[in-house]
């Protein structure tokens, strides 16, 4: 006589522990091909971005909202226009597209902690329309993400 059982499998996917602490030598190592690529952006007429700072009061909104549910942060990439970091004051304004991150509160599952868009959910030709699992068009806005920090060069 065969005995059922139940697998009992846990739906975490992520749990809090996820990435690694390293030696400001190791981490100086990793961002060293990043720095050295200033220059070359720099001459193409590219903002160079080689941080962005982000508050922990931030921080500690964005997991209010969220509780115990917010096991970590996502950080997607993005572009924004915005003023050439370089230009001489008393220029006329010039935008250029400079690289930013966008912090997401992410649960246990992997899940994004927005309502009215899925970041990740977003396949690629639906990035100019917005559609994708997650979100109607017509919800009002919700402070739900992070971005907009200080950039290193110009704030370091």
């Amino acid at each position: 006589m065969s005995i059922p059982y139940k697998i009992f499998m846990n739906p975490a996917k992520f749990t809090g522990q996820e990435g690694a602490l390293v030696s400001a030598k190791d981490a100086l190592q990793l961002t060293s091909p990043h720095r050295k690529k200033e220059k070359d952006c720099r001459e193409r007429g590219e903002n160079f971005v080689r941080a962005e700072f982000f508050g922990i009061h931030t921080f500690n909104q964005l997991i209010d909202q969220h509780g115990d549910n917010c096991v970590g942060f996502r950080a997607y990439y993005g572009v924004v226009d915005e003023d050439d970091m370089d230009q001489i004051k008393g220029k006329a304004d010039r935008k250029k597209a400079t690289p930013r991150l966008i912090l997401v509160p992410v649960d246990a599952q992997g899940n994004d902690l927005t309502h009215s868009a899925q970041l990740g959910a977003l396949l690629d030709d639906d990035q100019e329309t917005g559609k994708g699992s997650g979100g109607m068009k017509d919800m009002p806005a919700q402070k739900e993400v992070m971005r907009g920090g200080p950039l290193c060069p110009s704030d370091c």
